[in-house]
């Protein structure tokens, strides 16, 4: 990867972090749970840049500073407890993970998309909202074929599937609620 394409992953958190901070979202714990389907590309990032580069992002963009700033906290004190719900938990295979990784990333963008329709109830919005709406309707069809897939692969620990459940559950019930809000303001 290059620097900037760097540059754009931090891009896309920084703008994420500054709708979320338009909407009062500031508490570390909210910020992580929102921001889930970045996790992938923060450790792209975190991975692929030197120290430099990542110092560079960091002045740069912000919101991106924040985020990992939280993430690495969040990382610290998860590291430091003594035991773990999901310790002993074997990994998810490199398909799983790769499918995950799409999942998260693909919710980001959707999140991103509603959040930066909201309040716009203006008709020359109304063919990107359309298909906003489309795209999520595959992102729900693309989870459901995950989860069919996780529960048919006997390699998944039920408590696996319990953890990508959840998670999976709380992201499709935002993005629905963000839907519902652009959708209400269209009428």
């Amino acid at each position: 990867m290059t620097m900037a394409d760097f540059r754009r992953m931090a891009a896309k958190m920084d703008q994420h972090m500054q709708q979320l901070d338009a909407q009062g979202v500031t508490e570390p714990h909210q910020v992580i749970n929102r921001m889930m389907g970045y996790t992938p590309e923060l450790h792209q990032i975190w991975t692929g840049t030197t120290d430099k580069e990542l110092m560079a992002l960091t002045q740069e963009y912000p919101g991106f500073y924040r985020y990992a700033l939280i993430m690495e906290t969040a990382f610290e004190q998860e590291s430091q407890k003594s035991s773990r719900s999901y310790d002993g938990m074997p990994e998810f295979s490199a398909t799983h993970k790769h499918t995950m990784e799409q999942i998260l990333t693909t919710a980001a963008t959707l999140e991103r998309g509603y959040l930066a329709y909201q309040g716009n109830a203006l008709s020359v919005f109304d063919e990107q909202i359309i298909r906003l709406g489309q795209s999520f309707k595959l992102w729900q069809e693309c989870v459901a074929d995950f989860r069919k897939g996780l529960n048919a692969d006997e390699n998944v620990t039920p408590m696996q599937r319990d953890y990508v459940h959840a998670g999976l559950t709380r992201i499709a019930d935002r993005l629905i609620e963000l839907q519902t809000k652009i959708l209400s303001n269209k009428k």
